[in-house]
């Protein structure tokens, strides 16, 4: 694990494969690129090993105006993403980075679903459907969840 800034990254290696056509041995990251948001620290570290772990690739921030800043448009899958952050809240962030990127994504880790749900409908409604995840989770049950996500491109209800 090495730590830039505020964000972290843990290096796995490169999955290889034999190419039919050729028989030749090919380097492609099969990877799957995850942004994780969350102002806790230990939480980030938690999520990003988990998921790494799982075969993707996964970078974390706690500081979601860095996240924000350093978001590349049609780069990742997906976001987990923190509601509740200093300065620019979890729903903010979700506005920006649809404006950049409307095919993104997005779900919300929450320990209140319900609060924040109303709260969104209230203040962000533009947002439309949101998928949340409730915490504390567990790591297998993260991991399905990223996975049904990526794999099938759907909103979980």
């Amino acid at each position: 694990i090495f730590m830039q800034g505020k964000n972290m990254n843990i290096l796995f290696p490169i999955y290889y494969y034999r190419t039919k056509k050729h028989n030749k041995d090919c380097c492609i990251s099969k990877k799957r690129r995850i942004h994780l948001v969350d102002d806790e620290i230990d939480i980030c570290i938690v999520y990003q090993i988990v998921l790494q772990d799982s075969g993707y690739e996964c970078v974390s921030y706690t500081d979601s105006v860095k996240a924000l800043q350093e978001f590349r448009s049609n780069y990742y899958d997906l976001i987990l993403l923190d509601i509740k952050m200093p300065l620019l809240n979890g729903f903010e962030l979700c506005k920006k980075v649809r404006e950049v990127d409307k095919t993104i994504h997005i779900i919300f880790i929450t320990a209140s679903e319900a609060y924040y749900e109303k709260f969104r409908s209230q203040h962000f409604p533009e947002l439309g459907k949101i998928n949340y995840i409730q915490k504390p989770i567990g790591n297998q049950e993260l991991v399905q969840i990223v996975n049904m996500i990526i794999a099938n491109s759907i909103t979980i209800d």
